[in-house]
């Protein structure tokens, strides 16, 4: 079955602060959609988030009359001070402009959504069948909360909600049936199916973030999400057409390359995949620092890397990651024993007197684990700190490869660069270049410079056009697919990669040839 896709989170027109690289035009947008196979999608201005309401409206309904795909989302504030238009005269704009749904920013806007303030407008797109739309980002649960209860009849569709915010989420699910929401940035592990079955596939709406965000991660949560195909439908536009009242968007062909086009089937991916960067739970997991991260064990995440073609995985257990090295350590080499598709990390935490040369012969050398993980914001201690040297001396006379993560940590290109070359044979892995373009282009100049560095992409943020931008830069064979799952779901993750606008070389390249490189060269002097 070849789905539908209508996008619900979608903004075009110049905004505030951009980088350079971050596409805006209406042609380029529709372009990224071409290349995920997006057949529609619903629209606000950032003029209207970031200027205007009005001035921004007027700017959407040009666009709305130059492209047929798509569909106007119409940005609201107060008028009380006459800086916008009344509830009665704003659901007369907006049949004139064509807008099928209202937005609110409040935080932008200073202003608070509350029944006071907001409650004449809502009861006005309540009375009209029209769905209000509101980032989770622009108000509290609480708000949310009060909008529901006092406009029951009205559809609310919250978007970018964080996968860390899943509790919430589910929550509030449960108590509103008025409620929907997207998935831009509820990459929790498994939410699809968990929302699915406990509440309806109806209560999801596609929605990607555009232009900050890959549209292809978006969809591939749903392409490959373990539910019916009329259930994936309902999600990748059904729901939001019938929210909107339109009929679905004509399908259009993805303008991409194969890779692409199979991974939009849903089924496992006929090339090499090897995840660089996860991080497994204990049998019967589902939680790991308070965070929802369900069926994160080793059997669950097996199985969904079968869905998904993925052929082998690198982990650092989430418990060895957070709080307990040792224990963690452990768990991961009885997974190796089990699976034989497991990379370990080593994980060692100075602040606990561990042994280190001690710990890491043993797992290195006596057990094989080809690699090591350090995480600085959980130890405090830098990576180039001394203390580390007899772990860093066994893996570079060993050629294994190190994930250093950079969260928190003041000194870090610094210090990987003092590492890169006192350590030659050790491959780094610069963890979560690609969580925006800055980032990128940071860590891209110790690739360019080292050929012992390389660059891991994993982040939430999925940015449109940045593996694209490593790719032109020349680092396609320094660049590696990585996860972090299940502290995300692997899946959008591996659309970001499936769907960037590069060629199948290079996507064959960032999915596993060069992380396969990597580890063949493990323990050979």
């Amino acid at each position: 079955m070849s789905l539908i896709y209508f996008d619900s989170n979608v903004c075009i027109g110049k905004r505030g602060p951009k980088d350079s690289r971050e596409i805006w035009k209406s042609e380029d947008i529709l372009a990224a959609m071409d290349h995920a196979g997006i057949a529609g999608a619903l629209v606000y201005t950032g003029w209207a988030r970031d200027y205007a309401p009005a001035y921004g409206n007027e700017r959407l309904a040009e666009e709305l009359s130059k492209y047929n795909r798509f569909y106007g989302c119409y940005v609201i504030q107060p008028g009380y001070t006459g800086s916008f238009l009344n509830p009665d005269d704003m659901l007369d704009d907006m049949r004139k402009k064509n807008a099928v749904a209202a937005k609110i920013f409040p935080a932008t806007h200073a202003f608070s959504p509350s029944e006071i303030v907001m409650g004449e407008y809502y009861t006005e797109l309540e009375r009209a069948g029209i769905p209000l739309l509101v980032d989770k980002a622009q108000l509290g649960w609480p708000d949310l909360a009060e909008i529901l209860s006092n406009h029951p009849s009205m559809n609310v569709l919250v978007q970018g909600v964080s996968w860390s915010d899943f509790h919430n989420l589910m929550a509030h699910l449960r108590k509103f049936s008025n409620l929907y929401t997207d998935l831009s940035n509820m990459q929790s592990n498994f939410a699809v199916e968990i929302i699915s079955t406990e509440l309806g596939a109806d209560r999801i709406c596609m929605g990607s973030g555009l232009p900050l965000m890959c549209p292809g991660a978006a969809r591939s949560f749903i392409d490959y999400a373990d539910v019916s195909a009329e259930e994936k439908q309902l999600m990748a536009g059904g729901n939001l057409a019938r929210l909107c009242g339109v009929k679905l968007p004509e399908q259009v062909e993805i303008k991409n390359e194969e890779i692409a086009k199979a991974a939009a089937t849903g089924k496992p991916l006929d090339v090499f995949i090897f995840d660089s960067h996860t991080h497994f739970l204990e049998d019967g997991g589902n939680c790991g620092a308070g965070y929802p991260l369900v069926r994160g064990d080793l059997e669950n995440m097996a199985k969904l890397s079968d869905d998904m073609g993925v052929d082998e995985y690198c982990v650092a257990p989430w418990l060895g990651i957070w709080t307990d090295c040792e224990a963690g350590n452990l768990i991961v080499s009885d997974m190796a024993k089990r699976d034989a598709r497991v990379y370990p990390y080593v994980l060692i935490n100075p602040t606990y007197g561990t042994d280190i040369e001690k710990t890491a012969y043993h797992y290195h050398i006596e057990e094989k684990m080809p690699a090591m993980k350090m995480f600085y914001s959980r130890s405090g201690v830098r990576y180039n700190d001394p203390v580390f040297e007899p772990w860093l001396k066994i893996a570079d006379e060993n050629h294994l490869f190190a994930l250093m993560d950079s969260g928190g940590y003041p000194t870090y290109l610094a210090d990987m660069e003092d590492l890169a070359k006192k350590y030659p044979n050790i491959s780094f892995f610069l963890d979560h270049a690609g969580r925006n373009f800055a980032c990128a282009e940071s860590y891209a100049v110790l690739a360019k410079k080292y050929p012992n560095v390389y660059l891991q992409l994993t982040f939430t943020s999925v940015p449109e056009g940045l593996i694209e931008y490593l790719c032109k830069e020349g680092l396609a064979d320094k660049t590696l697919y990585g996860t972090d799952a299940p502290m995300r779901d692997p899946r959008p993750q591996l659309g970001w990669v499936a769907f960037a606008n590069i060629s199948t070389e290079d996507k064959k390249k960032i999915l596993g040839g060069n992380m396969r490189r990597i580890a063949d060269r493990c323990f050979k002097k």
